[in-house]
């Protein structure tokens, strides 16, 4: 009778006990508070939802580890823990040629874990998808955007799913421009037989793809320059080449309906 009452006297001191310490719960995963320990830090940023779970703590020991952690802060302080986290890649058994590094800050109180930042070389197509993903969102959990990086349509003004032609043709002339050879020293630009190069203040002398004689730097307007008339041929294009598919369009149009009239 007597270590059936003590029995339940420990229970009920073990329930009351357990009942007193704070923990913090995420999904299935619950965090002892405060966080006194590496251990605890690293399994409150795992309580996130990190892809970090096969990640080991970096000691003296480890020799050739590729995914490892470390945790700087002071058991016992309400100073914020820092963990991160080291993908590293290529010759790991002699220290890892390239490296990409994910920090998250702690907060020992409540046990909240926060993105911090990232840095290093630009991860391999081959490393954990998870750890792609996080380094495409910047530290976003998810699948989640951070909102700053999303840009709001200006207040008034409705969104508009229409193609800006021009910026689409300002871009195709920019790649052209960035393909192109710097010309000879001695090159005449007035040389109809000189090939398409870049001359030094950033003109083009030579012959030009078609449709591209009017934007960037050179002799012609940019940006609707003075005699440009408007926007110039950046804005005219779609114009132009609508005109001249439907010029077509009836130019085959009437000598088929001619040739109908004469075979009838």
């Amino acid at each position: 009778m007597t270590t059936k009452r003590g029995l339940q006297f420990l229970l009920t001191f073990s329930l009351l006990l357990a009942a007193a310490l704070p923990v913090r719960a995420h999904g299935s995963t619950s965090i002892q508070l405060p966080i006194d320990t590496p251990a605890e830090a690293h399994a409150a940023v795992i309580a996130n939802g990190t892809p970090f779970g096969d990640f080991v703590l970096l000691d003296d020991a480890l020799i050739g580890a590729s995914q490892y952690y470390e945790v700087k802060g002071e058991p016992g302080s309400s100073a914020t823990w820092i963990v991160t986290y080291t993908y590293g890649w290529g010759d790991c058994q002699a220290g890892c040629i390239s490296r990409h590094t994910f920090a998250y800050q702690v907060d020992p109180v409540s046990g909240v874990a926060a993105f911090d930042s990232q840095q290093g070389d630009a991860l391999p197509a081959d490393a954990p998808e998870g750890l792609l993903m996080l380094e495409a969102l910047n530290g976003a959990a998810g699948g989640i955007m951070p909102i700053t990086d999303v840009e709001p349509v200006p207040s008034g003004q409705p969104g508009s799913d229409e193609t800006d032609w021009a910026i689409l043709y300002e871009d195709w002339y920019n790649d052209f421009i960035a393909t192109l050879e710097p010309c000879a020293s001695d090159v005449d630009p007035a040389d109809p037989t000189v090939m398409t190069c870049l001359l030094p203040d950033g003109s083009v002398a030579g012959p030009m793809p078609v449709f591209a004689p009017a934007p960037g730097p050179g002799p012609w307007p940019v940006d609707g320059g003075e005699g440009d008339g408007g926007d110039g041929w950046v804005h005219e294009l779609p114009k132009i080449i609508l005109a001249v598919l439907l010029a077509w369009v009836g130019g085959a149009a009437l000598v088929g309906w001619r040739k109908s009239r004469a075979n009838s």
